[in-house]
């Protein structure tokens, strides 16, 4: 059957024709007026034109907007657009009137024209949408390039900042526009409303406080200046709700989680080194860094590893240190979770295909806890953070070398240190982490100070427990109170008949595991450390580090105060405990693992490495719940038991396949890294390359010294190791074998021998 074309209005033609030219006059007249805005200076004849030129036009929209809506029969049956259409005109009209003294009026009357012509009303909805997604991406990637060449480059900058606002400002423009222009695209703008009511917002405000600025004069700011920052401040925040936008549409694509994942923290990873390579990123007079640091430091950050060949309190200015603590936060979370939970956070929704992608990232399997699940993890990571900056203060504002830091330092020095120790990321500001103050001389080092122990170790347990069981916990501990509170009024329910107390808490399998495990690897990390390192120090040209280290050097440093063997008890104790906790894949240190460790503790950290922290956290390594159905399983069949069991339940074959795949794969991966290290690296001991590959692969940030003097082959080799490690080597292999299809038979048993 064939459709029909229903037939068109008399004078629709005509209407069209006439729209179309009044559309292309007031884009014509816009662009004119955002160019004469850019320019420097207008003649005052040209001047008096172009106003006059601006009310003619606005006499022209006006009439054709006044006869269509006259030529409707009835008031109620008018197009809500002659509604908006009259509204724009009045705001035009006060507008233009009341900046005839001012230039500076030109740019708002520009996108005023350009709301008025409708030009888009002429275009099929659907191509209107492929060219306002083309045209905010342009947009979006003028905007970040406006601020890179502001931010990133030091004076003489390579484009005038006065054009750089300008090109600021148009962007707004745009990016107000673009959501006008949809808005009344919208088949539903309630809906769509509801739906971008952050957008909305912000634009009010930006807005709002745009005509606020340009009548202030004086005062701490200029007018300029604060107008500047409003038009910059604006542009960050729509650039991050555009990309929140992007990455539901990412989560909803399709796309095998898998590869979500690895292109995410790829394209991080790259990002990253690229904003690191900003000159504004690095010191004037500092030395130079080359694109294999700069990657390694990326690569490092985003898998929150720790490994650095540049110091990163020095080498590295504050825009430089801001890039790197950015990609730990995303890099902790993982860029598809974070961005996902902000959006779901400021009211975005999420499709069915992004329910799936978020539950495999957090662990959660029912649909209806996915929201909460996400908003719990980006409330309580923010939340840690900031209990940590508050509490690490103190320390970090204590008198130094140089005297007392200050306060703006010590803030930021605390911020770093805390987003650093919940991610599990290892990043310090100071060369010799933890330790500094050691040996220049500061009247009280950092590892001296209560907080480490106190406060850094919690963060890195919390980080390293994942965010499934810390809201069990959570839940455990929150209906734990409210049973202790009813059973005050147990004597009353009994007598009301209704039950004494409210169910009993439990925590799940997995909460118990990770708990268990976790605490049962602190305990005896700690045990082995103190047993370990107090053993007789390796002889003293025992390794060929390439330092030229002689025997009088070794036993002088043998006679330091400093060193571990010579401390008091309680301080062995407490760094024998902070290192077991911050070896599975924290990274700080409070010991010098090159001088102060023989191989034999060295060996032990390397096993704490490769377990490393819990599912679903920041932390890297084979996984502690993967340890624990190893041991399990072992142990079953020691007791001779059929099934796996722990805490009264079994365990699935297919999660006990897995966790052995896992574990295969994973130590694999340390043996191909260790052995491309020994090629990379052939002067070095082998325990110190097979602890570095176990730092990398685990995403620790331990080292023994090796990682700043690695060539470009090394560096490339712990890249690999520490994005392999990050992501986990059965997520890579997985997403490689998508397209194997499941077979449906199954072959005849026969046992082989073994043992």
């Amino acid at each position: 059957m064939e459709s029909q074309t229903l037939p068109s209005q008399p004078g629709e033609p005509r209407r069209r024709a006439a729209h179309g030219v009044l559309a292309a006059a007031g884009v014509l007249t816009a662009v004119t007026l955002a160019l004469v805005y850019v320019s420097p200076g207008l003649d005052p004849s040209a001047r008096a034109l172009l106003w006059i030129a601006q009310f003619g036009l606005l006499g022209l929209f006006a009439a054709e907007r006044i006869c269509r809506f006259l030529q409707a029969r009835r008031r109620k049956e008018a197009p809500a657009l002659d509604w908006m259409d009259l509204s724009l005109l009045a705001a035009a009209a006060a507008l233009l009137t009341l900046g005839l003294p001012f230039g500076g009026r030109l740019l708002p009357a520009a996108a005023m024209y350009v709301l008025l012509s409708r030009s888009w009303l002429l275009l099929p909805r659907r191509r209107l949408g492929l060219i306002l997604n083309v045209l905010l991406a342009l947009t979006g990637a003028v905007a970040v390039a406006a601020l890179i060449l502001e931010y990133g480059f030091r004076a003489p900058r390579p484009v005038s900042p006065n054009v750089l606002h300008a090109v600021q400002t148009v962007v707004v423009g745009l990016f107000i526009l673009d959501r006008l222009v949809r808005l009344e695209a919208a088949r539903g703008r309630m809906a769509y409303l509801s739906d971008n009511w952050v957008d909305f917002a912000l634009m009010l405000v930006a807005v709002v406080a745009m005509a606020v600025a340009r009548q202030l004069h004086g005062g701490i700011l200029s007018a300029g200046a604060l107008y500047v920052i409003i038009t910059q401040v604006y542009i960050l925040l729509a650039l991050i709700l555009r990309g929140l936008s992007v990455n539901l549409d990412f989560a909803g694509s399709g796309i095998h989680p898998n590869w979500l994942l690895i292109s995410s923290f790829l394209a991080m990873c790259l990002a990253g080194s690229g904003l690191l390579m900003l000159p504004a990123a690095t010191p004037e007079n500092g030395a130079r860094l080359y694109y294999d640091q700069a990657l390694f430091t990326a690569t490092s950050a985003t898998c929150v590893t720790g490994l650095v060949v540049r110091n990163t309190g020095e080498d590295f200015t504050p825009f430089g240190q801001a890039v790197i603590l950015g990609l730990i936060q995303m890099g902790g979370l993982g860029i598809m979770l974070f961005g996902t939970a902000l959006a779901l956070l400021v009211g975005k929704g999420l499709s069915v295909q992004g329910s799936n992608v978020l539950g495999q990232m957090i662990g959660t399997e029912g649909m209806g806890q996915l929201a909460r699940a996400a908003k719990f993890v980006v409330i309580t990571t923010i939340g840690m953070e900031l209990l940590g900056a508050v509490l690490l203060y103190p320390m970090f504002a204590a008198p130094q070398g140089g005297g007392v830091p200050p306060v703006g330092q010590a803030v930021w020095n605390s911020v770093f240190h805390s987003v650093s120790a919940f991610c599990n990321a290892g990043f310090a500001l100071y060369g010799r982490n933890m330790m500094a103050g050691v040996q220049q001389g500061w009247p009280r080092a950092l590892r001296d100070h209560w907080q480490v122990i106190g406060v850094v170790a919690p963060l890195i347990v919390l980080g390293g427990l994942g965010f499934p069981v810390i809201e069990d916990c959570w839940r455990y501990v929150r209906h734990a109170l409210g049973r202790a509170l009813a059973r005050r009024r147990a004597l009353a329910r009994r007598r009301a008949g209704a039950p004494a107390s409210p169910p009993r808490p439990r925590l799940s399998l997995h909460s118990k595991l990770v708990l268990t495990t976790s605490a049962a690897l602190i305990v005896l990390g700690a045990a082995g450390f103190m047993l370990l390192a107090r053993e007789l120090e390796p002889p003293p040209l025992a390794r060929v580090d390439g330092k030229g280290t002689t025997a009088a050097a070794e036993i002088d440093a043998m006679r330091n105060p400093h060193r571990w063997r010579n401390l008091s008890f309680a301080a062995q104790l407490r760094g024998a405990v902070f290192q077991s906790i911050t070896a599975r894949t924290a990274g700080f240190n409070t010991v010098d693992m090159e001088r102060d460790l023989p191989d034999s503790g060295r060996l032990w950290m390397c096993g704490l490495m490769i377990v490393g922290g819990s599912p679903a956290s920041t932390a890297g390594g084979m996984k502690t719940v993967t340890f624990a159905l190893l041991i399990l399983t072992a142990w079953s069949m020691v007791k001779r038991r059929e099934a796996v069991e722990v805490f009264g339940r079994a365990i699935s074959v297919t999660l006990l396949r897995r966790a052995v795949t896992l574990a295969v794969l994973y130590l694999a991966l340390v043996g191909a890294i260790t052995l491309l290290l020994c090629v990379a690296m052939p002067r070095w001991d082998f325990m110190d390359l097979f602890f570095e590959a176990c730092s990398a692969c685990g995403t620790v940030g331990l080292s023994t010294g090796i990682t700043p003097e690695l060539g470009l082959f090394g560096r490339l080799v712990v890249i690999v190791g520490m994005f392999a490690g990050r992501l986990g080597p059965l997520t890579l292999l997985l997403a490689l074998t998508t397209r194997i299809r499941h077979v449906r038979y199954s072959y005849p048993t026969e046992n082989v021998v073994i043992g």
